[in-house]
């Protein structure tokens, strides 16, 4: 089971994919002007724009030593580095293949390297890289050893080292801030909380991180409300400055953030709607939340954003089963779209949930179900802006 950074959309997600590339699209460059009648010397022709990059999707593959699927979490601003985890098999049949898996291991994902296991083997509990700062330098996730947290940070110099919070959901772009759940701790030594709104209880879990260790803006869920079963969260922005500030509901009355874009500007998540079921949202401090609907079914949800808000992807039904999530990617032109209509993805492979995107919204990654080898499978896709 796919692990997201949010407690509602993991309903809508075990994925998977194959490698498959589509022709190169490219932009002409402008004219050349035509000589002039006198013998004056032609004008020099403007540089020709840099041409986009050319759409592709790749499976990934498995992780070295996965035997009961490998998932991804999410990609650096940069789009060079991914980060998850991999199951590794615990128990074999008599014929030697995998009868079952509680040990997981966390890796890093590169084109040029491909993957590189990070620590050690953990147990179920503990759910592999889970955030990547901006170039790739930084990977945060959990590994709880025996007796003590469960949040690391891994970098190349120090390897995998365990910090004094339970969970790590997200990093600052810069590394230098991990936060997840009520906790935040930065590289200086510092650490503290979110806090609640004024009059609940605390119960705030944090998704994502901008900005810097320095001047950090989170991003996540606290009780803010009730309902007709008790407390619902409140999708939140928090600064140091500002503490908890509650960027509304929709029609259903919850709603909880997963991601908010590198300039800080823009916010999104998932809320719920007349008849219960969520939908993915946009928040600005212009708009407020504007649902994004969804490509056909009652639910979607949105995991990641892009550097300026342009570009949103996540996971959303086609129908009224449960089965039928598959990714999106949201633009202001196109709005929400089958992310599997703008790449050559093969039958074999169901493209079910988008879970990250570079800063520049061309790098998307998520995770698929192999329906050969029956276990989840993560992908990389690169797409052209509109």
């Amino acid at each position: 089971m796919i692990r997201f950074r949010t407690p509602r959309i993991a309903a809508l997600a075990t994925l998977a994919l194959a490698a498959s590339v589509l022709p190169a699209i490219t932009t002409a460059g402008p004219a050349v002007a035509s000589p002039k009648p006198k013998p004056s010397p032609s004008p020099s022709p403007s540089p020709s724009p840099s041409p986009p990059p050319a759409a592709s999707f790749r499976s990934l593959g498995q992780m070295p030593g996965s035997a009961m699927g490998t998932d991804v979490s999410g990609v650096s601003g940069d789009g060079s580095t991914i980060a998850g985890y991999g199951w590794i098999c615990d128990t074999f049949n008599a014929n030697g293949s995998c009868l079952s898996s509680g040990t997981v291991q966390a890796f890093r994902w590169t084109p040029a390297g491909g993957y590189q296991t990070l620590g050690t083997p953990g147990t179920s509990a503990f759910f592999g890289a889970g955030a990547v700062s901006y170039d790739g330098s930084v990977i945060v996730g959990e590994h709880p050893p025996e007796n003590g947290y469960s949040a690391f940070r891994w970098t190349a110099a120090t390897g995998m080292v365990q910090l004094p919070i339970n969970i790590a959901a997200a990093v600052t772009p810069d590394g230098g801030m991990v936060a997840g759940g009520d906790n935040w701790w930065m590289t200086t030594g510092q650490a503290g909380t979110f806090g609640l709104f004024p009059g609940f209880s605390n119960q705030t879990e944090a998704y994502g991180l901008a900005g810097t260790a320095q001047a950090p803006v989170a991003v996540g869920g606290a009780i803010g409300g009730s309902g007709a079963f008790g407390p619902v969260d409140h999708a939140f922005r928090w600064t140091p400055a500002t503490g908890l500030q509650d960027l509304g509901v929709l029609s259903g009355g919850e709603s909880f953030a997963t991601a908010i874009s590198a300039d800080e500007k823009v916010i999104v998540g998932e809320a719920r709607v007349s008849g219960g079921f969520w939908h993915a949202f946009r928040w600005t401090a212009a708009t407020g939340m504007v649902d994004l609907g969804t490509l056909g079914g009652p639910e979607s949800g949105a995991l990641a954003v892009n550097g300026d808000g342009s570009v949103i992807v996540g996971s959303s039904l086609t129908s009224g089963s449960t089965g039928s999530d598959i990714a999106f990617r949201w633009t202001a032109k196109t709005g929400m779209q089958d992310l599997t209509k703008l790449v050559n993805a093969p039958q074999n492979l169901l493209v079910q949930s988008a879970v990250g995107v570079s800063q520049d919204g061309t790098v998307i990654t998520g995770n698929g179900r192999n329906l050969k080898l029956g276990i989840d499978e993560p992908w990389r896709a690169v797409l052209p802006l509109p």
